[in-house]
């Protein structure tokens, strides 16, 4: 029969060894990265144009926006999967995200060129970057599921991802303000940057 002081001291002495299980959080981190970028892939396909950002070409935003990625892939390869309802609430946001994600591609290939105003961006300028968001507390939640210092850790590096995701934000406005002038200063002053504000 296992107490609760038991399976704490347990979790406590499975991230102190300097092994590691291979059921970790790598296991959903990583496929949803491979899924989230096919997806991007095929609808970019699709549509007949890249969907990504024109600065991801740039090495310096590639390489602010990726490394803060790396270090949660290789914190998450330490963060063994613990069930319980911190896991699965962190299960629900990130198939919330899969969901926004989904439709804000649909919405890129609908509209085949030019500015997307419609759809999903019709509620905010930014849908990707939220269901990103949402996974991101998804996996801060089952962090914590696994142990506090673990869901710190992984806050900590969520948090610098949304800093850079941020400031790619911002350069992509200033892109599409150029690029489309006064249709998309329209546009940004009727919709939120990401949902509220």
């Amino acid at each position: 029969m296992a107490f609760v002081g038991d399976i704490q001291n347990e979790k406590i002495i499975m991230l102190s060894r300097s092994d590691f299980t291979i059921y970790s959080l790598w296991l959903i981190l990583v496929p949803v990265l491979i899924i989230s970028r096919s997806i991007m892939a095929i609808g970019s396909k699709l549509r007949g144009t890249d969907i990504a950002n024109a600065d991801r070409r740039n090495k310096k935003s590639i390489t602010v926006v990726l490394t803060p990625l790396f270090v949660l892939v290789f914190l998450s390869v330490f963060t063994p999967i613990v069930l319980g309802p911190l896991f699965w609430g962190g299960c629900a946001l990130i198939f919330l995200a899969g969901v926004i994600y989904a439709l804000s591609i649909a919405a890129f290939v609908k509209a085949k060129r030019g500015l997307v105003t419609t759809g999903i961006y019709r509620f905010s300028r930014n849908p990707m970057y939220i269901a990103m968001f949402l996974t991101l507390v998804g996996f801060v939640l089952m962090a914590f599921s696994a142990a506090p210092i673990m869901g710190i850790l992984t806050a900590i590096i969520s948090l610098w991802i949304i800093a850079t995701i941020h400031w790619m934000v911002l350069g992509e406005e200033r892109f599409l303000e150029s690029k489309h002038g006064e249709i998309y200063v329209k546009y940004k002053h009727r919709t939120p940057r990401y949902l509220l504000f």
